[in-house]
Parts: structure tokens; sequence; C-alpha cells
């Protein structure tokens, strides 16, 4: 589960409601809990919580933990720095490696909003069906030309089953966007299934330099020099982003559409206001930010 990002977009929302610049992940915005405990609570639903793992920023391992709590022995994987979502999915999936190498992993966002949680699930395991021999990605059916999502086109292989990922557009302009909506590409999630070996295979191809010091680490994890070992990890490791530099360079990943669910990439307040139009909260939210904008103008 990926909660290591510090959720620029939504410090406006995060401020207004926590009265300082507080990481989405751990913004208390809807439902009595926060982004990171609903991902867990969501997570729970198909894994034990002792094979979930967690990555979080260094600065955040204390509050994570307090938020966690109550939530069984999940582990957390602590970075010392931001390098990407590169090393950032690397690290949790390290811990994988080491506890079981035959693993089948869920990669996890903890920044989406899901309002209906059984056809979210049903997708995920749909997407672990569809990755028995390679990853998994699972795509949101778009309602509209969105130019801040990526977007994936769906294709068709000879001898594979189902769809594939014809091709990657991260942000798209309008026009662009437009065609992709009406040839039924679909938004990237970043939502994936797939087993730790062929994610490391991929990260070990695409990303050799990186994976080689991971793998050294590996033999000091859960050891009494293992946060050394991370901080020398990292004080060395380049930064490098999974989707660009790992997925769009991949040939022959599966592709999964969500059933409806009211997904939201909970990126910027307006697409928080958007998710909640007909809740409760929404009054409340759209109030604070009213009143933080007019604070701040």
């Amino acid at each position: 589960m990926l909660a290591g990002g510090d959720g620029v977009r939504l410090r406006a929302l995060t401020r207004a409601l926590h009265g300082e610049e507080l990481p989405k992940q751990f913004a208390f915005i809807h439902g009595g809990a926060s982004l990171l405990q609903a991902t867990i609570a969501r997570a729970r639903r198909w894994s034990a919580p002792e094979r979930i793992v967690v990555v979080v920023a260094r600065e955040r391992e204390a509050l994570a933990r307090a938020q966690l709590r109550d939530y069984g022995p999940v582990h957390l994987a602590v970075q010392p720095c931001n390098r990407g979502t590169g090393p950032g999915l690397m690290l949790p999936l390290s811990h994988v490696l080491a506890m079981d190498p035959e693993a089948h992993v869920v990669v996890l966002p903890s920044d989406h909003y899901v309002r209906d949680e059984a056809p979210f699930e049903q997708s995920i395991h749909a997407a672990v069906a569809a990755s028995s021999e390679q990853i998994a990605l699972v795509g949101a059916v778009p309602d509209h030309a969105e130019t801040q999502y990526g977007w994936m086109v769906r294709g068709v292989r000879p001898g594979v089953e189902g769809h594939v990922v014809e091709c990657f557009c991260e942000k798209p302009p309008a026009s662009v966007a437009e065609q992709l909506l009406r040839d039924g590409a679909l938004w990237n999630t970043f939502v994936m299934a797939g087993s730790v070996q062929r994610f490391w295979q991929l990260l070990r191809q695409h990303l050799p330099q990186q994976a080689a010091r991971f793998e050294e680490y590996l033999g000091a994890l859960h050891g009494p020099e293992e946060r050394a070992a991370l901080r020398a990890l990292y004080a060395r490791m380049p930064g490098a982003d999974f989707s660009r530099e790992v997925l769009e360079r991949a040939r022959d990943l599966r592709l999964v559409a969500l059933r409806s669910c009211g997904w939201s990439d909970w990126g910027t307040p307006e697409r928080v206001l958007d998710s909640l139009r007909n809740h409760s909260d929404y009054g409340v939210l759209s109030q604070r930010l009213a009143l933080a904008s007019a604070a701040a103008g």
C-alpha cells in the first residue's frame, strides 16, 4: 500500500480541516476515518492484516502507527526520503519478498475514495485472476474527458485472453482526451495485481540500478542494521517514476475495467466535493474550503 506521498494538491482542504498541511492520506475528510484507515479497511476485505505492507515517509511514521494501532499487525515500510514511485513501490515489495517470495500482491494507493466497496472488491478479484502470468492494471471507466489523469488504451493480442494495455497517455490535452473517451480508453488508477516475482522481474529489467541496491538491502531486513542500511540505500538511490519508467515500457500488461463503485482519485478539493455532492459531508467541506480561501485571500 502506497502512503508515502505529500498530497500537495489537497493541502488547501487538509489545512481547512486540520489547521495544518497534513498529507491527504492522514486527513479525516469523510466517514470518520482517514484515507489511510479506509484503505487498510478495504485491503482487509481480502487480506489478513499481517500480510499488508504500507510504505510511509519517515516524518509521518509516528502518525501512521497511531492511526493503524487498531487495524492489526500491519507492517510499516518507512522511507527515509521520497525518491518517487519507483523506489516507493520497491521498498514494500522488498518486505513482501522477505516474508513470502511466492506471494501475490495487490497494490493500492491510499488516497482513493470508493463509495461502494463490494464492486471494488470484485474488480480486485478479477485483476488477481487476470494476473496469473502478467501484471494486471485496474482501469476506471471514464465519464468525461479528464485531462489530469493518465489514460490506458485497451488492445487485443493473439493468444492473450481479455484486454491488454496497448499504450499509455499521461494527462492528455482536451482534444486527445475526448478521442480517448470515444475510443473506450480507461483511466489509470495505479491499482495493480500480480506476483511479487513478476513485479520484481519488471523492476530488474527497467530499474536495474535500484533493484540491485534493494536486493542488497534484503540481507539486512529485520536485522539490527536494517535502518542504517536503508538510510545508506536511500542516500545513493536515484529517483524513478514507476508508471513512466516501468509500466510504459513493459509488454503484455493485462487490463481490467473497474466496476461501477463511485471511485475517485482524491487529488484535488474539486474531486472530493464532486464525490460527496449528495452526501451530508458536502456542506461542511465546501464551507470549510470557502472560509479557508477567504482567509488566504
